[in-house]
């Protein structure tokens, strides 16, 4: 066929310039303009951060200490505290609001949060408190003078010996640093731990969600739920940190759980389908972050196959670091690792880690440990026995404790029941949070639960180790997302709810924490007494106390004996109360050296709050008054150091 002839150029018309490609931004159309009560969020979010960060630090000035009765550190803040904890938490609660929250800002919040929670007693007493954490002192102090813990079978104090990685660990700290102790950094143990928490848990929440309004939400509700007193200088705080950095990168690694029907995308492979559609399943095109899907969805893993072995080599590291400083924390990543290998999908990357910590923690407990287990094997064995028991050895009996501290106990367990119940609500009511590691991870802890009391902890410690998971839960319920929102707060109300949410669980929180600090809070007057008598004691001596609620109790542990009533049995308690003399004469009166009793305003408030004694410490140091086996050392005007001469060998001379 001809080809047909070409029009002339006249007929052509004007030239036209070649027409660029249309972009993305030709393509789609403006974002829409916020709406006016997010540029109001939006401000608030910016002005109230710095607001409240000056109202504590005024508040610091102003704290009365000499007010602290029985409900603690409550008693004591002024309301510039409570101030800048309510625009702290207004603060949050409209940067929520906004969806354009940078991340530096919610950062800033949950940092200035940590500061108001648990900078705040380190700032205000300016010396250590809880004496379990001048115990830990003391034992780097014996490591760095001794070389060693020496073995010592002085209420659990072998433990010590037998875990020591903790505090060889301090021990290079102190050396390379030059300082004297480790007394001069372990007040300000709980916010740098509390700070450390924040990286693991923002990247542990990321799995289970893209929004990073419920990110950021979880980890606020975390540390308003953290009542648990497990974050001062102890090997307990240094391995719960890093089993949260364990878990958050082990899950950060394992396969994206699909929807029914879809086959899980592996670690490190391409998501080939695309990103999911808006408000629609994945697959579908559409930009994510939106949506009745986007808020609980997994987040594809970021390692490939080779990174993958990479990390999970890494990270023995601080599996071998938690194997070697505490007896517990290797058990619960065990059971959490279990856990996370239930799924088919998860077993290439668990396994290996999880293979990798029951052989380290084997090697250890049968060879460095062994001493300690051979000796406690019969009641780990008698503790599988009583699970009911276990749950319940921990707390405190209400019949015998007092107003406050009854209204304390009755506001933690309402706080921990209340997270639980509202972790659960939420797996019922997201689907999408039940193909997440997130009830895994929640439900692994309590196994141990009914394994082992834990000498009365053990149901404090599993709700730890759970409440990374049940707190973004609680998380999610409470904040809802999207069109499903109407589940979780009704829609016209959430803008006041989410605020009154969040100050009810501070608020709970400050209860819970702050209200147990009549026994942990030292004065200067006890620790000055603490220091005289150990400074007067020759080695060998035996120190008594009712509680081990005072400063330095365990100051060269290898050189002293100890006595505590409230660990001696019913008995005990029952008769120094009735008659300490007697009752002394029985448990140390046949020791050959000194015997000194310190009684202090810390054991006073212990006696007092809990019932521990059938009277209080300030009657029986009126009878002690007049006891002739009883002669004062020292005395001030927050303690009483006490040398008793023991029955059997009456007339020797103080």
């Amino acid at each position: 066929m001809a080809r047909p002839p070409e029009p002339h150029p006249d007929h052509r018309g004007p030239a036209l310039a070649p027409s660029p490609s249309p972009t993305l931004r030709d393509v789609l159309p403006p974002p829409p303009a916020p709406a006016p009560d997010h540029l109001t969020a939006r401000l608030l979010a910016r002005v109230l951060l710095p607001a409240a960060l000056t109202l504590w630090l005024v508040s610091l000035h102003h704290v009365r200490l000499d007010r602290m009765g029985d409900l603690g550190l409550i008693e004591a803040l002024p309301w510039t505290f409570w101030a800048a904890a309510a625009t702290l938490t207004l603060g949050f609660a409209a940067a929520l609001r906004d969806r354009r929250t940078p991340g530096w800002l919610y950062t800033g919040y949950l940092l200035s949060l940590i500061a108001v929670l648990h900078a705040s007693t380190p700032l205000v007493y300016s010396q250590l408190s809880n004496a379990w954490a001048w115990k830990h002192v003391s034992m780097v102090d014996v490591l760095l003078r001794a070389g060693g813990l020496p073995t010592a079978n002085d209420h659990g104090l072998d433990v010590y010996s037998q875990w020591p990685g903790f505090f060889a660990l301090n021990g290079l700290l102190v050396k390379a640093t030059g300082i004297h102790s480790a007394l001069s950094y372990a007040p300000y143990a709980p916010p740098l731990a509390d700070a450390l928490l924040l990286g693991p848990l923002v990247m542990l929440y990321r799995t289970f969600s893209r929004s990073r309004r419920l990110v950021w939400a979880g980890a606020w509700v975390f540390y308003c739920c953290f009542w648990v007193t497990q974050d001062y200088f102890a090997p307990q705080t240094f391995t719960f940190v890093l089993y949260v950095a364990v878990i958050a990168t082990v899950v950060r690694c394992l396969p994206r759980a699909g929807p029914r029907g879809r086959s899980p995308t592996r670690a490190g492979a391409p998501n080939r389908a695309g990103p999911p559609a808006q408000g629609g399943p994945p697959g579908r095109g559409g930009p994510p972050g939106r949506g009745a899907h986007a808020l609980h969805r997994p987040r594809l893993p970021t390692f490939p196959p080779v990174g993958v072995r990479w990390t999970l080599l890494v990270l023995l590291l601080p599996v071998a670091a938690i194997v070697c400083s505490h007896p517990l924390t290797p058990l619960m990543l065990m059971v959490s690792l279990t856990a996370l290998a239930l799924p088919r999908r998860n077993r290439p990357v668990v396994l290996p880690l999880l293979l990798a910590t029951v052989l380290l923690t084997a090697a250890w407990d049968l060879t460095v440990a062994r001493p300690f287990l051979s000796a406690n094997i019969a009641t780990m064995v008698h503790g599988l026995t009583q699970p009911g028991g276990n749950a319940g050895a921990g707390l405190i009996n209400l019949s015998l404790a007092s107003r406050g501290q009854q209204l304390v106990a009755w506001t933690d367990r309402t706080l921990s029941a209340a997270v639980w119940l509202l972790a659960l609500a939420a797996l019922i009511r997201r689907p999408s949070l039940r193909r997440t590691a997130l009830p895994l991870l929640a439900v692994a802890p309590v196994v141990l639960l009914v394994a082992n009391s834990y000498d009365g902890e053990m149901l404090f410690r599993a709700y730890m180790f759970g409440l990374p998971a049940t707190a973004f839960g609680t998380a999610a319920m409470l904040l809802g997302a999207g069109r499903r929102a109407r589940f979780a707060l009704a829609r016209a109300g959430r803008i006041v709810a989410v605020p009154v949410l969040l100050t009810t669980l501070f608020a709970g929180f400050s209860l819970s924490y702050y209200g147990k600090e009549y026994a942990l809070y030292f004065t200067r007057a006890e620790t000055q007494a603490s220091v005289w008598m150990f400074q007067h004691a020759p080695p060998g001596s035996t120190i008594v106390g009712v509680t081990e609620d005072f400063p330095g109790g365990y100051t060269s542990y290898d050189k002293y004996g100890r006595v505590w009533i409230n660990m001696q049995g019913e008995w005990a308690r029952r008769g120094f109360a009735l008659d300490p003399a007697g009752t002394l004469d029985t448990l140390v009166g046949d020791q050959p050296r000194h015997v000194y009793l310190m009684l202090n305003k810390a054991q006073a408030g212990r006696v007092h709050a809990t019932g521990l004694l059938s009277i209080g410490l300030p009657r029986i140091q009126a009878e002690l008054a007049d006891n002739s086996q009883f002669t004062v050392l020292y005395r001030n005007q927050d303690a009483t150091v006490y040398e008793f001469t023991p029955s059997v060998v009456a007339g020797r001379s103080p």
